[in-house]
């Protein structure tokens, strides 16, 4: 028989990882959500890519706002 404590880290683990990938999958959508509503009302969307801040216009011109991101 499997120790019940053992079973219960492995439940945990689990859990966690799951919690993990819904927020990874919950981050992307609003990326997802934030380029479709910048389209939609035709403004722009602002990202960090490598330490820079962008501004991404909806024709796909990219601008870097203010240099390197402290961080």
């Amino acid at each position: 028989m499997v120790d019940e404590k053992k079973r219960e880290q492995w439940k945990k683990k689990v859990i966690e990882n799951l919690k993990r990938e819904a927020v990874k999958n919950i981050i992307a959508i609003t990326g997802d959500l934030a380029r479709l509503d910048a389209k939609v009302n035709n403004t722009y969307t602002v990202y960090i890519k490598n330490g820079r801040m962008i501004k991404k216009q909806t024709n796909g011109k990219c601008v870097v706002i203010n240099g390197k991101i402290q961080g």
